[in-house]
C-alpha cells in the first residue's frame, strides 16, 4: 500500500505542530519554573548545551537551574520564528528567542533583554517528538535600569483584581476556570 502526497503531508504537519507544542511546553516550564514540565520536553539522554554555563545532561541542567530561576525576579521566554526542517524520525529545530529577565543588581532593578535561538535535535521515540540536543546561540543583548511604571500608570499594581505571574503552579495558566 502506497502512501500518498496528502497523507504524507498531512503527516510533516502534526509532525511540526508537535514540536511547536514541544518548544512552548519548553518556554513554559522555564518561565513557570517547573521542572517536571521542562523534564517532559527533553529525553532523559537528551544534551544541554547552555553557552558557556552548561553542557551535559539536560535534565541535570533542569535540576539545577529551577532552583536558580524560583530567585530570578520577573522572566519570560517569548517564541519567535521557528524553522523545522524534518528528516525521517529526526527533525532540525531552530527557535528564535527573546527573553526578559529582571535581576536585582546593587540595590536596583536591572532588566536584561536577550534575543537568541535554540537550534534542536528532535528525535521522534515511540512516536513521540521531544528534543534530543539542544545548543543556544546568543545573538544580542540589553540590559538597562528598571522602569517598571505600568503602561505610565494605567494599571494599578497593588489592586487586587491584577493578576501577576507566578513561577509556581499557582500561577493563572496552571488553573482552569
Amino acid at each position: 500500500m502506497s502512501i500518498s502526497k496528502t497523507e504524507n503531508r498531512m503527516e510533516a504537519f502534526l509532525a511540526r505542530e508537535e514540536i511547536r507544542d514541544v518548544l512552548a511546553r519548553q518556554a513554559r516550564g522555564v518561565d513557570r519554573a517547573d521542572a517536571e514540565l521542562l523534564k517532559s520536553c527533553y529525553y532523559a539522554d537528551a544534551i544541554e548545551e547552555h553557552g558557556p554555563n552548561y553542557n551535559g545532561s539536560a535534565h541535570a541542567y533542569v535540576d539545577g537551574a529551577v532552583g536558580r530561576i524560583r530567585e530570578m525576579g520577573t522572566m519570560a521566554h517569548y517564541l519567535c520564528n521557528q524553522h523545522i526542517e524534518l528528516d525521517g524520525e529526526t527533525a532540525w529545530v531552530e527557535a528564535y528567542v527573546i527573553t526578559f529577565v529582571r535581576f536585582a543588581r546593587g540595590g536596583s532593578d536591572v532588566d536584561t533583554f536577550t534575543g537568541a535561538r535554540s537550534v534542536d535535535r528532535f528525535e521522534r521515540r515511540n512516536g513521540e517528538w521531544k528534543i534530543a540536543h539542544r545548543k543556544l546561540v546568543f545573538d544580542w543583548n540589553h540590559d538597562l535600569p528598571s522602569n517598571e511604571n505600568w503602561c505610565l500608570g494605567m494599571f494599578n499594581p497593588q489592586d487586587p483584581k491584577m493578576r501577576h505571574g507566578s513561577k509556581s503552579k499557582d500561577d493563572l495558566s496552571y488553573q482552569r476556570f
